[in-house]
């Protein structure tokens, strides 16, 4: 009888295994299971507004899709003013040391540290001003303090926290008024997300598309960004990011020159809806 109890419980404890096992592969691959099953939000955010939809709205499905030639998977975050980055003084202290001996690490993307070390071998940000698109974590702004930036400025729509005498935050209505121009900009894991509503942007299916137009605005007219977006095959991953392959990648860069990149793993060949490493681009005005 004993027996037939503790075969009970392992099988009870591989099934448990599988589950999880399975849920991990279905996150990794995205699979299109259920509009709504990859569900993040923080139960602790108190906003009036609704929240963005699960699923794209009818009337905006072919302009999302550009006419069903960008196929769907789904997996849906709220990050609406909840998702607070707050680097203090003595966190960017620590950034300056790991970067310097080459032990920082890029928010969750590991690699693409060494692009950017690759880049400012020859792209000097020395005595510069740039502006970061986009921030979450200690990343691109820490990079081109340590790089010699005379001054950095970050837009987000979420203002983040940064304790730096250098720099200076703003969100987009703040930075449309500001008139600033700058030496260099630095776009990297962002623009994928404009439109989708994940951060409490405004849905716009063409989001990304105007946010790399804007960006020349704000570029002097020998200005170069440093730019990053998922690439592998065309998908949209609603509501967490787009991924760009041949059909909108070049939409994306359209009116720029690309004239480096610098890229630790090749994009070529990834199952749909899957990225692993974002090239990183030189694009000059």
């Amino acid at each position: 009888m004993k027996s037939k109890y503790i075969c009970v419980g392992v099988m009870a404890t591989v099934r448990l295994l599988c589950r999880k096992i399975l849920s991990k592969l279905i996150l990794i691959l995205k699979i299109d299971l259920n509009p709504i099953l990859f569900y993040y939000t923080n139960p602790e955010k108190n906003s009036k507004e609704p929240p963005p939809p699960s699923t794209i709205p009818e009337h905006l499905h072919s302009d999302f899709t550009m006419n069903n030639q960008i196929p769907i998977l789904y997996w849906y975050f709220d990050e609406r003013n909840d998702f607070k980055t707050n680097n203090s003084a003595k966190d960017y202290k620590k950034a300056f040391k790991k970067l310097e001996n080459r032990t920082f690490k890029y928010s969750n993307y590991g690699k693409d540290i060494n692009s950017f070390y690759a880049a400012f071998e020859k792209y000097n940000l020395k005595g510069k001003s740039v502006l970061i698109w986009g921030l979450v974590g200690l990343n691109c702004e820490a990079m081109a303090i340590w790089q010699g930036a005379e001054h950095v400025y970050v837009v987000d729509y979420n203002k983040p926290v940064c304790e730096h005498s250098k720099i200076t935050v703003m969100n987009h209505e703040e930075l449309m008024k500001s008139g600033i121009k700058t030496d260099v900009a630095i776009s990297f894991s962002s623009f994928e997300h404009d439109g989708l509503g994940r951060y409490g942007d405004p849905l716009n299916p063409n989001g990304d598309l105007e946010a790399m137009q804007i960006a020349k605005n704000f570029l002097k007219d020998d200005g170069f960004m440093l730019f990053g977006v998922p690439q592998g095959k065309d998908c949209l991953v609603w509501n967490a990011h787009r991924i760009y392959g041949e059909i909108r990648l070049p939409l994306l860069l359209k009116g720029w020159k690309t004239e480096a990149v610098f890229e630790q793993e090749s994009p070529v060949g990834k199952p749909l809806g899957m990225y692993h490493i974002q090239p990183l681009m030189v694009l000059r005005k």
